[in-house]
């Protein structure tokens, strides 16, 4: 096999949780390296293809742009509560005015997050990202034209460049545009007058985005070229109540209006999708492929902190829990990564120690 894999890290969706999500990988390179305490990682950099859903496409972006980890973090903890300004009640008669209210509108505000994006990103396309920092980048969403899943990619596979004029800001919003959350994203067709694509959260198919990132990896790979793949959860949140499991018979508030179906299918997509990818690369690796997974564990949390975390819970009580699991778990799988049996875990040794400092965009 080569001497040099191609790494890959894939982020999953889950909304306001992706502040875990970032706080987590930073504070792994800050266990591998002390210079993090004041210094910005490149974490991007370090890895050749990223793929990143619904919220994660936000971090996925970020990173293969070159955004400081601790402004993607500022990002939610400053303007989590604006863009969640109205969060899902969780009590049933709330819960029914909540649904009146956003019957005719989304329950967020697109504006700021679409603002905030903006004065990170401007106007840069996924071509100028591969061309300035050659991190081939993939954005699972889903075409609202055609009920078809689509993959938002940098041009990093030849003679593919369908997606170069796609801003960072338009694949972000795509692939975050959870229903009943937010509007569909919209992008007006180049050199047609009134022909649209709208787009809908690609958590729905893909919000765990471990198998775009395998087959990626494997269409651009190099002959006998390794594979070594990190995923990233975004703190996995149960919406398993055993008090509502003794009537099974579930209406409409039950299910969320809508929301917990959503909740349900991109949580259970976290566990399977894994399960999949690692079926798959094993079965791979039998027929003389190299191909290694490694899947960020996160440790169980109390009934408590369950109750803190939510797709739009934006709330300090929330920031706290999410920040305090990060920081636990991101020392459980450091402490796993360096013990004389890592097993998987020995790929975050191999990433995470030469990750090098994110140096000034010009």
């Amino acid at each position: 096999m080569g001497d040099s894999p191609l790494k890959v890290l894939t982020i999953d969706g889950g909304g306001m949780r992706g502040l875990y999500s970032a706080k987590l990988l930073e504070t792994i390179c800050k266990r591998f390296s002390q210079k993090f305490h004041t210094k910005e990682p490149d974490i991007g950099k370090s890895f050749d293809i990223i793929c990143g859903t619904s919220t994660g496409a936000i971090l996925a972006c970020g990173l293969a742009f070159g955004v400081p980890i601790s402004k993607i973090q500022n990002l939610y903890m400053e303007c989590g509560s604006e863009i969640f300004p109205n969060p899902m009640p969780h009590n049933k008669f709330k819960l029914l005015k909540w649904a009146f209210k956003n019957r005719k509108r989304p329950a967020a505000n697109v504006d700021i997050l679409k603002e905030k994006l903006e004065e990170n990103f401007a106007t840069s396309t996924l071509g100028e990202l591969y061309e300035d920092r050659s991190i081939a980048l993939c954005i699972p969403t889903i075409d609202a034209n055609t009920n078809q899943p689509r993959v938002l990619k940098t041009p990093h596979n030849n003679g593919k460049h369908r997606d170069n004029n796609y801003t960072l800001v338009d694949a972000c919003l795509a692939s975050a545009s959870a229903p009943i959350f937010f509007p569909l994203s919209t992008r007006k067709i180049k050199n047609t007058s009134k022909s649209k694509r709208y787009f809908v959260d690609g958590g729905l198919w893909a919000n765990n985005p471990i198998l775009v990132g395998l087959i990626e990896a494997l269409s651009i790979a190099e002959k006998n070229q390794s594979i070594s793949i990190l995923s990233v959860g975004t703190c996995d949140q149960s919406n398993s109540d055993p008090s509502k499991l003794k009537n099974p018979k579930w209406g409409v508030l039950d299910w969320g209006v809508g929301v917990g179906i959503v909740d349900m299918s991109i949580n259970v997509q976290s566990s399977s999708y894994t399960y999949m990818a690692k079926f798959l690369s094993a079965s791979l690796n039998n027929t003389g492929s190299d191909i290694r997974i490694a899947r960020l564990k996160e440790q169980k949390k109390s009934p408590q902190q369950y109750g803190f975390l939510g797709l739009d819970r934006a709330d300090e009580v929330a920031i706290e829990t999410m920040v305090t699991l990060a920081e636990s778990d991101a020392d459980w799988n450091y402490s796993k990564a360096i013990s004389p049996t890592p097993g998987n875990l020995k790929l975050l040794t191999e990433i995470f120690s030469d990750i090098k400092e994110l140096k000034k965009r010009s």
